[in-house]
């Protein structure tokens, strides 16, 4: 017995145009028109690679708003972004940096919820959506995490340990640095919020799944930089809550057989930037009109 009645699939009949966008976008291959030329579900084994893969691009592409599905309403969706947006996004990559001072105090809970909403469409290969998030939003939980970590993170430091990434050079240089540009706080920057994504990996599929979360990390950050919140994204820390803090780990309540390589800290920057950067030219190999069959580098 099939399982297409757990997608809710609806179609307004009365607002469908018959254009039959949605049957060209199903990734699934399990829309087609009924008798009437009304898209109809196939019937199908389980979600995924044998049936319908939830990634809604049926009732993202309608353009009448006739088709509903895993009780999701195309009313309820957002617009489109404008044309502009392009320019705003170029804007955004050019304008983030690592920010490593933070004002000491909370962001609006309202803003960082909206943040959040917009992260559930973070894309996922195979459309997965098994990533977890993690956010610490009140920055007194965050300092009694840092606390934590920080003693284990010297202990080991103490004794010539260290995490598997750093070395003593590394692990001095980050200290020479905590003096002046991470206002006393080599671990989180002195971020008030921290973001994590991460999943469990394990299986066949363990490397996309940890792909996905590295995804769902840089989206998080242009998101953030894009509503003008300073980010930081930290391996280093990662390592010591995973390998010399796992009482910081769990403080976190990210559990033990989950992949987290990556932490966002994020919060409002103590020193805006007033201008993006300009790096330096990168290698880009491109195919052109000019270019006579061969691929240019630029």
């Amino acid at each position: 017995m099939g399982v297409a009645w757990k997608a809710r699939f609806e179609v307004d009949a009365a607002k469908c145009i018959r254009c039959g966008r949605c049957e060209k976008v199903c990734a699934g291959m399990v829309l087609h028109p009924g008798p009437d030329g009304v898209p109809r579900m196939d019937d199908f084994e389980r979600f995924g690679w044998r049936g319908c893969w939830g990634c809604e691009h049926c009732l993202a592409v309608c353009p009448a708003g006739a088709i509903s599905i895993l009780g999701k309403r195309p009313e309820d969706s957002l617009a489109p972004a404008p044309p502009e947006a392009g320019e705003y996004l170029e804007r955004v990559i050019a304008n983030r940096r690592s920010c490593r001072r933070y004002r000491n105090e909370n962001v609006d809970p309202a803003l960082i919820g909206s943040m959040m909403r917009a992260m559930q469409c973070a894309p996922a290969g195979g459309n997965a959506q098994n990533t977890e998030f993690t956010v610490v939003d009140d920055k007194d939980r965050v300092r009694q995490i840092r606390d934590v970590a920080y003693a284990k993170m010297e202990e080991a430091a103490a004794r010539g340990a260290y995490t598997s990434s750093f070395n003593s050079f590394y692990y001095g240089k980050m200290k020479q640095s905590e003096a002046s540009v991470r206002k006393g706080d080599l671990l989180f920057c002195g971020a008030p919020h921290l973001f994590v994504a991460h999943v469990k990996a394990a299986g066949k599929w363990a490397d996309d799944y940890a792909v996905n979360c590295n995804l769902a990390t840089a989206y998080f950050e242009l998101l953030a930089n894009a509503h003008g919140l300073g980010t930081v994204i930290m391996s280093y820390s990662a390592d010591v809550l995973r390998e010399l803090a796992p009482e910081a780990r769990a403080m976190l309540g990210i559990p033990e057989d989950h992949y987290m390589k990556l932490i966002v800290g994020f919060g409002y920057p103590e020193i805006p930037y007033a201008r993006g950067v300009q790096k330096g030219q990168i290698k880009i190999r491109r195919w052109t009109e000019q270019s006579n069959g061969q691929m240019t580098l630029l």
